[in-house]
């Protein structure tokens, strides 16, 4: 740590006798360059070893009030992340390096510019990346790094929370009531009942109508059921059981992968319901990185990096389900061999391959309609944080971000993507992005 007393601070220009609005500028004017001369040399503000300072060295330096020298680091709290603390040491850190961040343009299928790299005053304009086509110039490139392809066994079960807070399983043919606006699939069709409407459990997450009624589609349309249709239950659901008891008929899902990784989406793992029961999955995982190549570089500001150098940033994580009888589908194989057409082929990925254009000219398909949700920025849950992190460890990796702190600020965009006249999905996604990620900059030395 490298603490400035008065005596410092003065030889660094502190004015004399100035107002809040100099002690600003002066402030500002000394951490614009992201780096303090000192006598002992150059150091980076937001290097490993902070620079700090007092309330009370500051007031020395200036000859005024606290109040004055509070009143001229406020404006520099966000841009510059000054710390105000009364009576402890006041952090002065420099401003940004610059901000790899991710625009919310992009929501429908992974065609907007997803990457724009904001550089701070002193270093030249970057251009925008458009990652769909992944390449864009020769200073910043986005890559995704194949991580996991596997099959996947999505198992359901049902559970009922009885409203005297006890807990029972949900056995086979057993009769109950499900209340109107009870949410259910059929047939890939997702909506809502209009009445109350008599089942009989099955298994999983699957009921049989013990009576006709009606189910009110998304779009408003009213589609008839007969008696006897099979039910697909969606998240929680108010019941009745024959008995009089009402309760919560809650289903869950659990997708595991044959090394026996369970992926857990949390609230998001209903999406995987859009799926129509026993169809066989796959999951494809890429890490999202960006590689900024000549502009970032490990040694202190003003030394510079060599020609070159390559810095690879981890954005974030592509997770996708795909329905693995596609191949089937497609003519290209048998049902029994389908699954392993389809890893063959995700296997084959390189950095640059985009999982559009490649399901279109191995197997013709293509996204005719999509449902996609953007969620605004929020903190990464307990196994998403974890992930990431160990993501970022790689060697190959440079996300200082993800080494500090235990809170993680990302976005998230979910889609399912369905095939021209198909009711159920070919591909349900999931991509998880860091709102912003901090990286050393690279300044050119005096």
């Amino acid at each position: 740590m490298h603490r400035l007393d008065a005596q410092q601070l003065v030889a660094l220009g502190a004015p004399h006798k100035g107002g809040a609005q100099q002690i600003e500028e002066w402030l500002r004017g000394l951490l614009k360059g992201g780096t303090v001369r000192l006598q002992d040399g150059v150091v980076e503000l937001r290097g490993s070893q902070p620079v700090v300072t007092t309330l009370g060295d500051l007031k020395r330096a200036c000859g005024v009030a606290v109040e004055t020298v509070k009143q001229g680091l406020r404006p520099l709290e966000l841009d510059h992340y000054v710390l105000l603390v009364d009576g402890v040491h006041t952090r002065l850190l420099g401003p940004p390096r610059f901000r790899v961040s991710l625009s919310r343009e992009n929501i429908s299928g992974s065609v907007g510019r997803a990457i724009q790299v904001s550089p701070m005053d002193g270093l030249n304009p970057l251009e925008s990346v458009d990652y769909d086509q992944l390449y864009r110039g020769g200073r910043v490139r986005c890559r995704k790094s194949l991580l996991t392809v596997e099959p996947v066994t999505l198992s359901w079960s049902a559970r009922l929370r009885l409203a005297d807070g006890k807990e029972r399983v949900l056995a086979p043919d057993t009769p109950l009531v499900l209340a109107a606006g009870s949410r259910v699939a059929w047939e890939g069709h997702q909506g809502l009942l209009e009445s109350d409407l008599e089942v009989r459990s099955t298994s999983g997450r699957e009921v049989r109508t013990a009576r006709p009624g009606q189910l009110i589609t998304r779009n408003g349309r009213s589609l008839p059921l007969r008696t006897g249709v099979r039910l697909q239950l969606e998240s929680s659901n108010l019941v009745r059981l024959g008995t009089g008891q009402t309760g919560l008929l809650e289903v869950e899902s659990r997708a595991q992968l044959e090394s026996g990784e369970v992926i857990d989406w949390g609230c998001d793992s209903t999406w995987l319901g859009r799926f129509m029961d026993g169809v066989p999955l796959v999951l494809l995982r890429r890490a999202v990185v960006a590689e900024l190549e000549g502009i970032v570089a490990e040694t202190c500001a003003g030394v510079g990096g060599e020609s070159g150098e390559v810095w690879r940033l981890l954005l974030g994580v592509h997770d996708c389900f795909l329905d693995a009888s596609i191949p089937f589908r497609a003519g290209r194989c048998s049902m029994h061999r389908s699954a392993q057409h389809l890893l063959r082929c995700l296997r084959a990925f390189q950095d640059t391959t985009s999982l559009r254009e490649e399901m279109e000219r191995q197997y013709g398909y293509t996204v005719h309609t999509a449902d996609v949700r953007v969620s605004p920025t929020r903190f990464a849950s307990g196994p998403l944080r974890d992930l990431l992190r160990r993501l970022a460890g790689d060697p190959n990796l440079n996300s200082e971000l993800l080494a500090v702190g235990h809170k993680v600020p990302c976005w998230t965009q979910l889609g399912a993507y369905y095939a021209k006249g198909q009711a159920w999905p070919w591909e349900v996604t999931r991509e998880i992005y860091f709102t912003f990620v901090d990286v050393h900059y690279q300044q050119p030395g005096p």
